[in-house]
Order: C-alpha cells, then structure tokens, then sequence
C-alpha cells in the first residue's frame, strides 16, 4: 500500500505550533485533515472536561432540572426508562446513581423480552398503579408521543433525554432535552445517549448551588485613549445572557445618560480589582457615584494560585481556552473565562467518578 500525504502550509503548521502549544507532528496531521480553526482543534488537544459546553445551552434544561428538584422535595417516586443496548443501559445506571445519590425514591426500567422499543403505556400505567409522578426517558422518548399523552392522563410528567432525530410532531413532556432539535440551544448534535444524560447530571449538581438561576454582572472598565471602556456580561447559570459596551470620555455624559443603570439594575455585579474598578469609575463620572460590587480577585486568586496579582489585562492571556477563540479575547472575556472556571472547582461540578 502506498501513502500519499497531503501538501500543507508550512507556516500553517508554524503558526498552530504557535498558536495552540502543541508539537509539529500533531500540527501537521491536524492540517492535513483541515482541522485548522480554533473550536475544533480543542476537541483534540484538551481533555480538561471544563472545556466542554455548559448544559444550560439546552433550552428546557432547567425546566428539567427544576421538575426534578420538585420530586425530590416533594418525595415523589420518579421511573427512569431506559433502553436495552450498551448507550442505554448506561443512561440508566448514571441516572439511577446520580437521583438516588440525592435522596430521590428512583426505580428504572429497561425493555426485555419480546417488549417493543421506548416507553409504552403499559409502562406508564405500571408506574401509575406504583404512586409514581414523574418518569424520565433516558436514549429515547422523543418519539413516544402516546406513552406520554397517557402519562398526562394519570397525572404523571415526562422529562424526555434523548438523541434521536425528533419527529414532526413532539410528545408533550414537560421537558425534552435533545441535541437533534433544531431549537435545543445546544451547539453540538451528535451527543450520545448517555452524554445527554451525564449533561443533564452536571446541570443537576450545579443546582444545587447557591447561583443556580442568580442574575449576576461582570464587569469591567478599561482606559481607552481619551476615553474609558465600560464593559458589562449579564451571567445566569455560568452561561452569557448579554453583554454591553459603552466607550465614555470623563465629565461629558452623567451614568444616566449611559445603558449602564438598567442593564446593572437588580444584578450581583462582580469585578476584578475593585479600587481600581471604582477609582476609574469615580474618574468617569465623579465621586458622587456609587457602584456597589464584589470583588472576585482575593476568592478566586486563593483558589488558582498561578493567577495571584495578575491585573485582567494579563489574565486574558493567561486564558487557556482564549486560545482556540477565532479572534482575539478581551479583558472581559478572560473574567468570565476564570471566573467559570472558579465555580467548577470550588462546587465540584466534575467529581470523583468523572476522574
């Protein structure tokens, strides 16, 4: 056999060498393959599972997750369906350990036998006669408009995690997290089964913290020539709502005059460095102006040593996933970036069974 490799770009493969700290061989063979944008190489060169998307893309994830909270709260008694093959009976098992380890009353069910596949309404009125309320479908249900119908008739809910391609017309739960949907939220469709259900799993332990479903702020401002930038992202569930930028010149507008007042208004605002946050904005529009705020810099420095004293404008390029950005961060995006990083770690969103 014979091995004709492709032509590439030397200075390509230079400046992902560069560019993403990796050697030239695993530059070359990702070149050749026309793997050459930052996202994509990610995938291959980290394994760090912070790097991964956050499962609150997914529109109805906390519908989902909220449904399940209420069960626990409530001692409802919650069937996960399953399926029978290796990305099916893996979903059960994860999710049968992730609700009982929270005190959740949690059988499961998988087809057996001559039984079809997805949930069927014998199923369902099985679980009806048990006292149950709730079922989850883990690796199907996104097709079992019936079963689910029937469930509403009892009085049960359905929370569907799936990932398979979605009929025209969905069942009716009050929740359905899949990838394949067009409207998901979620960028990437090719999850298997049981990474639906291990996303929905990290969702879950995240709502158990004190931000779940907080409104909080970051911000920043930054001289600008002239000028000072003010920069703001508008947080929920360690995912970015909206952001702002307003470019200001001290003494000519009042903060009135500025977007800043509501798009602030009723948020946690955090900042990096807060006297030097609060003298440049006493500088922009005077003394008389209070910003209340907290800073993040001593909690999160304690946490990430490496970063210790490092203003925001070093830290954008401390960023390891700024890197694999197509253009260049700001000094906002490396706050987010770190400051996402500090929740992970210090509410352990990845545990002992992930390592």
């Amino acid at each position: 056999m014979i091995w004709n490799k492709k032509d590439i770009n030397r200075t390509l493969v230079k400046d992902m060498v560069r560019r993403f700290e990796c050697d030239a061989l695993t530059a070359s063979i990702l070149a050749r393959r026309n793997i050459i944008d930052g996202p994509d190489i990610l995938y291959f060169l980290e394994d760090d599972l912070r790097y991964l998307h956050n499962p609150f893309l997914f529109k109805d994830m906390e519908d989902a997750v909220d449904r399940v909270l209420q069960a626990r709260e409530e001692g409802e008694k919650v069937l996960i369906f399953g399926d029978r093959d290796v990305d099916g009976i893996t979903s059960t098992s994860l999710l049968h350990r992730a609700l009982t380890d929270i005190g959740i009353d949690t059988d499961w069910r998988v087809p057996s036998g001559n039984d079809p596949y997805g949930l069927t309404i014998a199923a369902v009125e099985t679980h009806a006669e048990n006292s149950g309320t709730l079922i989850i479908t883990v690796d199907n249900g996104i097709s079992c408009r019936d079963a689910v119908a029937r469930a509403n008739e009892l009085g049960i809910d359905v929370v569907v995690l799936d990932h398979h391609n979605p009929p025209d017309v969905l069942p009716d739960a009050v929740a359905i997290i899949n990838p394949k949907m067009e409207d998901s939220g979620y960028p990437f469709r090719d999850l298997a089964g049981c990474a639906v259900v291990w996303k929905f799993i990290t969702a879950l332990r995240f709502a158990r913290t004190e931000l779940y479903k907080q409104q909080i702020c970051l911000l920043n401002v930054r001289p600008a020539n002239e000028s000072y930038l003010i920069e703001a992202i508008k947080v929920v569930n360690m995912t970015e709502q909206t952001r702002i930028s307003e470019t200001v010149v001290p003494g000519m507008v009042s903060i009135s005059q500025t977007r800043l007042v509501p798009f602030l208004q009723d948020q946690q605002i955090f900042v990096w460095d807060a006297p030097l946050q609060q003298k440049q904005l006493a500088t922009i529009f005077g003394k008389g102006v209070e910003f209340n705020f907290h800073d993040l810099a001593p909690e999160i420095s304690r946490s990430i040593p490496a970063i210790r004293n490092m203003s925001l404008l070093r830290l954008k390029d401390f960023s390891r996933i700024g890197r694999y950005r197509d253009k260049p961060i700001s000094e906002l995006d490396g706050f987010f970036n770190i400051f996402v990083t500090f929740i992970q770690r210090r509410n352990e969103l990845f545990g002992d069974r992930e390592k």
